[in-house]
Protein backbone atom coordinates (compact mmCIF):
# COMPACT_ATOMS: atom_id res chain seq x y z
CA UNK A 1 0.00 0.00 0.00
CA UNK A 2 2.80 2.35 0.80
CA UNK A 3 4.53 1.94 -2.36
CA UNK A 4 1.02 2.48 -4.52
CA UNK A 5 0.99 5.78 -2.81
CA UNK A 6 4.47 6.26 -3.74
CA UNK A 7 3.59 5.48 -7.11
CA UNK A 8 0.68 7.71 -7.33
CA UNK A 9 2.70 10.95 -6.58
CA UNK A 10 5.71 10.23 -8.49
CA UNK A 11 2.77 9.84 -11.57
CA UNK A 12 1.28 12.66 -10.18
CA UNK A 13 4.05 14.75 -10.44
CA UNK A 14 5.35 13.96 -14.06
CA UNK A 15 2.05 14.92 -15.29
CA UNK A 16 2.22 17.77 -13.64
CA UNK A 17 5.67 19.11 -14.99
CA UNK A 18 4.68 17.72 -18.41
CA UNK A 19 1.28 19.96 -18.33
CA UNK A 20 3.16 23.15 -16.98
CA UNK A 21 5.86 22.21 -20.22
CA UNK A 22 2.89 22.54 -23.07
CA UNK A 23 1.35 25.39 -21.32
CA UNK A 24 4.75 27.11 -21.46
CA UNK A 25 5.35 25.96 -25.22
CA UNK A 26 1.79 27.01 -26.54
CA UNK A 27 2.46 30.37 -24.94
CA UNK A 28 5.25 30.97 -27.02
CA UNK A 29 3.71 30.45 -30.32
CA UNK A 30 1.85 32.56 -32.42
CA UNK A 31 -0.33 31.38 -34.85
CA UNK A 32 -1.41 33.02 -38.22
CA UNK A 33 -4.02 35.43 -37.05
CA UNK A 34 -1.98 36.33 -33.59
CA UNK A 35 -2.07 40.51 -33.08
CA UNK A 36 1.33 39.87 -32.07
CA UNK A 37 2.89 38.13 -35.57
CA UNK A 38 5.74 39.66 -37.41
CA UNK A 39 4.10 41.69 -39.75
CA UNK A 40 5.96 41.04 -43.49
CA UNK A 41 8.15 44.19 -44.05
CA UNK A 42 7.28 46.42 -46.68
CA UNK A 43 9.46 48.98 -48.53
CA UNK A 44 8.47 52.69 -49.64
CA UNK A 45 7.27 52.40 -53.52
CA UNK A 46 7.05 48.88 -53.76
CA UNK A 47 3.41 49.15 -54.88
CA UNK A 48 3.78 52.45 -57.29
CA UNK A 49 2.15 51.49 -60.42
CA UNK A 50 2.21 53.62 -63.63
CA UNK A 51 -0.22 56.43 -63.75
CA UNK A 52 -0.37 56.21 -59.70
CA UNK A 53 -0.22 59.48 -58.66
CA UNK A 54 3.36 61.11 -58.21
CA UNK A 55 4.47 58.15 -60.69
CA UNK A 56 7.37 58.87 -62.98
CA UNK A 57 7.15 58.42 -66.44
CA UNK A 58 10.20 56.95 -68.72
CA UNK A 59 9.80 60.11 -70.55
CA UNK A 60 7.47 63.35 -71.39
CA UNK A 61 5.85 65.45 -69.12
CA UNK A 62 4.63 64.11 -65.98
CA UNK A 63 1.66 63.34 -64.71
CA UNK A 64 1.82 65.03 -61.66
CA UNK A 65 3.44 68.80 -61.32
CA UNK A 66 4.53 67.47 -57.74
CA UNK A 67 7.01 65.27 -60.06
CA UNK A 68 8.58 69.12 -60.79
CA UNK A 69 8.10 70.67 -58.03
CA UNK A 70 6.68 69.81 -54.53
CA UNK A 71 4.05 71.81 -53.01
CA UNK A 72 6.68 72.63 -49.96
CA UNK A 73 9.09 73.61 -52.16
CA UNK A 74 7.42 75.69 -53.93
CA UNK A 75 6.13 77.23 -50.49
CA UNK A 76 9.49 77.63 -49.57
CA UNK A 77 9.95 80.20 -52.50
CA UNK A 78 7.06 81.80 -51.49
CA UNK A 79 7.96 82.07 -47.52
CA UNK A 80 4.98 79.97 -47.09
CA UNK A 81 4.69 77.47 -43.74
CA UNK A 82 5.18 73.69 -44.70
CA UNK A 83 1.68 71.94 -45.43
CA UNK A 84 0.49 75.23 -46.05
CA UNK A 85 0.93 74.83 -50.55
CA UNK A 86 -1.40 72.70 -52.47
CA UNK A 87 -1.23 71.87 -56.02
CA UNK A 88 -3.99 70.95 -58.45
CA UNK A 89 -2.79 69.18 -61.77
CA UNK A 90 -4.66 69.40 -64.92
CA UNK A 91 -3.96 67.01 -68.00
CA UNK A 92 -4.14 69.34 -71.32
CA UNK A 93 -5.15 67.81 -74.50
CA UNK A 94 -2.50 67.82 -77.89
CA UNK A 95 -2.79 70.06 -80.56
CA UNK A 96 -1.36 68.20 -83.60
CA UNK A 97 -1.74 71.26 -86.12
CA UNK A 98 0.65 73.15 -84.16
CA UNK A 99 3.34 70.28 -83.47
CA UNK A 100 1.58 70.42 -79.24
CA UNK A 101 2.15 66.73 -78.20
CA UNK A 102 1.46 67.43 -74.32
CA UNK A 103 0.11 69.76 -72.10
CA UNK A 104 0.46 70.04 -68.55
CA UNK A 105 -0.86 72.66 -65.90
CA UNK A 106 -0.21 73.24 -62.49
CA UNK A 107 -1.90 75.40 -60.68
CA UNK A 108 0.00 76.38 -56.25
CA UNK A 109 -2.66 78.10 -54.44
CA UNK A 110 -2.50 78.40 -50.72
CA UNK A 111 -4.57 75.77 -48.86
CA UNK A 112 -7.67 77.26 -45.94
CA UNK A 113 -7.97 75.46 -42.73
CA UNK A 114 -9.51 72.28 -44.56
CA UNK A 115 -7.07 71.74 -47.01
CA UNK A 116 -8.24 73.39 -50.12
CA UNK A 117 -6.45 75.82 -52.30
CA UNK A 118 -7.85 79.02 -51.33
CA UNK A 119 -5.39 81.82 -53.01
CA UNK A 120 -3.69 81.05 -56.17
CA UNK A 121 0.63 81.84 -55.43
CA UNK A 122 1.49 80.67 -59.32
CA UNK A 123 -0.05 78.83 -62.18
CA UNK A 124 2.94 76.70 -64.86
CA UNK A 125 1.20 76.01 -67.92
CA UNK A 126 3.79 73.58 -70.14
CA UNK A 127 3.38 72.56 -73.36
CA UNK A 128 5.83 69.55 -75.01
CA UNK A 129 6.02 70.14 -79.21
CA UNK A 130 7.52 67.35 -81.93
CA UNK A 131 10.36 69.78 -82.40
CA UNK A 132 12.00 73.29 -81.38
CA UNK A 133 10.57 74.88 -84.27
CA UNK A 134 7.27 74.05 -83.31
CA UNK A 135 7.59 75.55 -79.91
CA UNK A 136 9.51 78.24 -80.95
CA UNK A 137 6.76 79.16 -82.99
CA UNK A 138 3.77 78.68 -80.76
CA UNK A 139 5.87 80.59 -77.91
CA UNK A 140 5.90 83.63 -80.06
CA UNK A 141 2.37 83.64 -81.26
CA UNK A 142 1.53 83.38 -77.86
CA UNK A 143 3.80 86.44 -76.36
CA UNK A 144 2.81 88.56 -79.51
CA UNK A 145 -0.52 88.01 -77.93
CA UNK A 146 0.06 88.41 -74.97
CA UNK A 147 2.11 91.87 -75.71
CA UNK A 148 -0.86 93.61 -76.22
CA UNK A 149 -2.24 96.56 -74.05
CA UNK A 150 0.83 95.43 -71.77
CA UNK A 151 3.94 96.32 -70.70
CA UNK A 152 6.62 94.03 -72.48
CA UNK A 153 10.34 92.82 -71.89
CA UNK A 154 12.43 90.48 -74.01
CA UNK A 155 14.90 88.82 -71.69
CA UNK A 156 17.02 85.29 -71.66
CA UNK A 157 17.20 82.94 -69.17
CA UNK A 158 20.04 80.88 -69.96
CA UNK A 159 19.69 80.13 -73.70
CA UNK A 160 15.64 79.85 -73.16
CA UNK A 161 14.03 82.97 -74.93
CA UNK A 162 11.57 84.81 -72.69
CA UNK A 163 8.83 87.79 -72.62
CA UNK A 164 7.59 89.19 -69.12
CA UNK A 165 4.57 90.98 -69.66
CA UNK A 166 3.56 93.65 -66.55
CA UNK A 167 -0.12 94.24 -66.07
CA UNK A 168 -1.03 95.86 -62.84
CA UNK A 169 -2.99 92.57 -61.26
CA UNK A 170 -0.02 89.75 -62.59
CA UNK A 171 3.07 89.19 -64.36
CA UNK A 172 3.36 86.70 -67.12
CA UNK A 173 6.42 84.92 -68.02
CA UNK A 174 6.19 82.99 -71.90
CA UNK A 175 9.69 81.06 -72.11
CA UNK A 176 11.04 78.63 -75.16
CA UNK A 177 13.43 76.38 -74.73
CA UNK A 178 14.06 73.46 -76.89
CA UNK A 179 10.90 71.37 -77.43
CA UNK A 180 8.99 73.31 -74.69
CA UNK A 181 6.87 76.57 -73.84
CA UNK A 182 6.39 77.42 -70.32
CA UNK A 183 3.79 80.17 -69.35
CA UNK A 184 4.27 81.50 -65.49
CA UNK A 185 1.45 83.49 -64.00
CA UNK A 186 2.16 85.64 -60.96
CA UNK A 187 -0.55 87.55 -59.30
CA UNK A 188 0.92 90.71 -58.25
CA UNK A 189 -0.11 90.33 -54.73
CA UNK A 190 2.32 87.03 -54.64
CA UNK A 191 5.05 88.51 -55.42
CA UNK A 192 6.23 88.85 -51.57
CA UNK A 193 7.89 92.72 -52.71
CA UNK A 194 10.38 91.21 -54.32
CA UNK A 195 10.30 92.16 -58.46
CA UNK A 196 7.34 89.98 -59.91
CA UNK A 197 10.35 89.14 -62.63
CA UNK A 198 12.96 87.83 -60.32
CA UNK A 199 10.59 85.94 -59.01
CA UNK A 200 9.17 84.03 -62.31
CA UNK A 201 13.21 84.21 -63.54
CA UNK A 202 13.96 82.35 -60.39
CA UNK A 203 11.28 79.41 -60.75
CA UNK A 204 12.14 79.01 -64.41
CA UNK A 205 15.73 78.28 -63.13
CA UNK A 206 14.20 75.64 -61.34
CA UNK A 207 11.99 73.95 -63.57
CA UNK A 208 13.95 73.95 -66.80
CA UNK A 209 16.08 70.87 -65.81
CA UNK A 210 13.94 68.79 -64.50
CA UNK A 211 11.68 69.11 -68.05
CA UNK A 212 14.95 68.50 -70.16
CA UNK A 213 14.78 65.29 -68.07
CA UNK A 214 11.92 64.31 -69.38
CA UNK A 215 12.79 64.96 -72.95
CA UNK A 216 13.73 62.35 -75.49
CA UNK A 217 17.55 62.16 -76.02
CA UNK A 218 19.26 64.52 -78.93
CA UNK A 219 20.53 62.21 -82.24
CA UNK A 220 24.16 62.82 -82.23
CA UNK A 221 24.21 60.06 -85.50
CA UNK A 222 26.41 61.90 -88.48
CA UNK A 223 24.79 63.59 -91.43
CA UNK A 224 25.14 61.20 -94.46
CA UNK A 225 27.51 61.94 -97.24
CA UNK A 226 26.32 63.82 -100.29
CA UNK A 227 26.40 61.74 -103.44
CA UNK A 228 28.60 61.43 -106.06
CA UNK A 229 28.60 65.07 -108.34
CA UNK A 230 26.57 66.44 -105.91
CA UNK A 231 26.29 69.61 -104.10
CA UNK A 232 25.91 69.89 -100.43
CA UNK A 233 23.48 72.41 -99.73
CA UNK A 234 22.51 71.70 -96.29
CA UNK A 235 22.90 74.53 -93.80
CA UNK A 236 24.80 73.83 -90.95
CA UNK A 237 23.27 71.69 -88.57
CA UNK A 238 22.35 73.32 -85.45
CA UNK A 239 23.92 72.02 -82.11
CA UNK A 240 20.58 71.03 -80.06
CA UNK A 241 23.30 72.04 -76.78
CA UNK A 242 23.44 74.97 -77.60
CA UNK A 243 19.96 75.64 -76.16
CA UNK A 244 16.95 77.36 -77.99
CA UNK A 245 18.17 80.01 -79.11
CA UNK A 246 21.20 78.42 -80.98
CA UNK A 247 24.08 80.13 -80.00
Amino acid sequence: MRYTWRQRLVTAGVALVAAVTLAGASGCARGPGDAESLAVPTFPGSTTTAGAPGAKKDDGLPDDCTTLMAADDLGALFAQPVGTVVVRTIRGVPAPSVGRLERVACTYSRAGETGSAVAPIVDVNIGRYTDEAAARSQWKTNSDAERSGASATDITIGDAAAVVVSRPKETTMLVAYRLDTLTFILPTAQAGGRAPQDVLVDLARRLIPTLVATMPPVSTAPPAPPGPGSADTTPPAHDPAAGALGR
